[in-house]
This record gives C-alpha cells, structure tokens and sequence, in this order.
C-alpha cells in the first residue's frame, strides 16, 4: 500500500480499494470460523473408526474410518471454498474496486464512509472486536456473525485499543 493509496487525514484513515482485498477479508473471516468444524469432524472420524476397531479388531474399521477422515475433509474443504466465494463476492459489493474507503475512530464509535454510504457504529454497542492479519471485524450485540468487517490497512493497533476501551462489552476489568 503507498502513501498516495492510505493517507491518514483528520477525519479518519483513507485507502483506495484494490482487487485483492475482498479476498483478504473473506479468507479471514473464514479462518476465524472453521476451526470448530475441523476439530468436531476428526474427533467423530476417530471415535468412530477407533471404537469399531476396539470392539471388533477388524482392519476394515480403519479403512472405513480412513475413507470416512478423506469425505470429511472434502466437505470441509467445499464448504469452506464454497464460504470464501459468496463471502468474496459480497465483500466486492461492499467495497468495490477503486472507490475510497475512509474509517474514522472515536471514543464514541466508528464511522466507515464510501462513495455509497456512510455506516456508524456506537462503542456502547460493540460487543467484540478481532483482528487477523487483513482485516478487523466488529461484532455488535445480538448478531452471530460479524457487524463489520474492516480492512487492518485502514485501523492500526492502536485504533483497536481505543475501540475496546470504549466498549463496555469488552472492557477488561
């Protein structure tokens, strides 16, 4: 990213959106998700191939329990490419090629503005905030997903800090 792409002005953080950040933040919102889903599916496979064979001492459970270990990670594999797509394609809406992108944060909140819209959050409905190495995603309350989802360019850690400190969710005690 160059100076002239990110400039820091006092009404926030601006960036001109390039080709490869929807896909940036749609592979980390999925890396954020799938580790439940892997570990639930192992520990499946494992109870089910190990326990047929502690019962019966038959190879063919371990076979079984192979092919059952190779369809699982296909399936994940699909689910999570087939996640990454739809959750591209929504991420190119939301932030298209060339428009500028500006986030401002404040002790009361955040405001993201593109050409389209412009969208504010409040800091006393923050309920969670992660980072991953593009993005930063803001959960608020009552959502199962994320609220936001930030590219890390436009919001430094010391931004971050300043969001969690506002939000009475989140605070630390």
């Amino acid at each position: 990213m160059t100076d002239a792409a990110l400039r820091d002005t006092t009404a926030g953080k601006t960036m001109v959106v390039d080709r490869g950040l929807a896909g940036r933040l749609a592979r980390d919102h999925q890396r954020t998700k799938q580790t439940g889903l892997w570990i639930s599916g192992i520990l499946l496979v494992v109870l089910l191939g190990g326990g047929t064979f502690a019962l019966n001492g038959n190879v063919r459970s371990l076979v079984l329990a192979a092919f059952w270990i190779v369809v699982i990670v296909i399936g994940f594999v699909a689910i999570r490419h087939l996640g990454t797509q739809k959750l591209t394609r929504i991420t190119e809406g939301l932030y298209p090629v060339g428009d500028r992108v500006t986030v401002t944060v404040t002790d009361t909140g955040l405001t993201v503005t593109t050409s389209a819209t412009s969208l504010t959050v409040a800091a006393s409905v923050i309920w969670r905030i992660s980072t991953a190495p593009h993005s930063v995603m803001v959960r608020i309350q009552g959502l199962t997903g994320p609220a936001m989802i930030l590219p890390r360019e436009l919001l430094d850690d010391a931004d971050v800090a300043r969001l969690r400190a506002a939000a009475p969710r989140i605070r630390r005690p």
